[in-house]
């Protein structure tokens, strides 16, 4: 009877792995209204309903003057009430990293759980650490510019159409030190 149930098993797992689904039409949104595409540049690979991300602004609106890669001051996990939390690995990140965001930040990030990232910054002249936006799919930034992506969107710029894909931008306030959403100027 267990040869039977498991050759019964086989066959109907042949069957269904040898159907082949016809591909779902390809929709790509661009500024707002959706087309099909037309030739292989604007094919997209997996098929699923896809976002161009196409700021207004880039990293070099945002450069900063001089990068400083100093660790003199004492890390001050009171600065931040989430730090206390998070100590090794800040403490981590301070000692091995140079100054990875806006000059002399280091922009330290973990994940939290599934499509769940956070992250605080290291100021590395005064030793204080700040809040910085939290995640769902990651963060793209760089040592010389106050900007940063808040889910990157993938190499080809596109972004998957879900409520917590969507790309956004802040720029760090050097004076309050806080992360300000931008928005896009018309």
């Amino acid at each position: 009877m267990k040869n039977h149930i498991a050759i019964l098993i086989i066959l109907i797992l042949s069957f269904s792995c040898g159907k082949k689904d016809k591909p779902k039409e390809t929709i790509l949104i661009k500024n707002g209204s959706s087309k099909i595409a037309k030739n292989i540049k604007d094919t997209i690979i997996d098929k699923r309903k896809l976002i161009k991300f196409q700021p207004k602004v880039s990293f070099n609106d945002f450069l900063v003057k001089n990068i400083d890669n100093c660790n003199n001051a004492k890390l001050d996990f009171n600065s931040n009430k989430y730090a206390s939390q998070f100590i090794t690995r800040l403490r981590d990140a301070y000692k091995s990293d140079s100054s990875n965001f806006a000059g002399h930040y280091s922009f330290v990030f973990w994940g939290c759980g599934s499509s769940c990232q956070s992250s605080l910054i290291i100021d590395r002249l005064t030793g204080k650490i700040y809040d910085s936006p939290v995640a769902s799919l990651g963060y793209e930034f760089y040592s010389k510019s106050r900007m940063l992506i808040v889910n990157p969107p993938d190499s080809n710029g596109f972004y998957e159409n879900c409520d917590y894909c969507e790309p956004m931008i802040y720029v760090l306030n050097e004076k309050t030190k806080i992360f300000e959403k931008y928005k896009e100027k018309n």
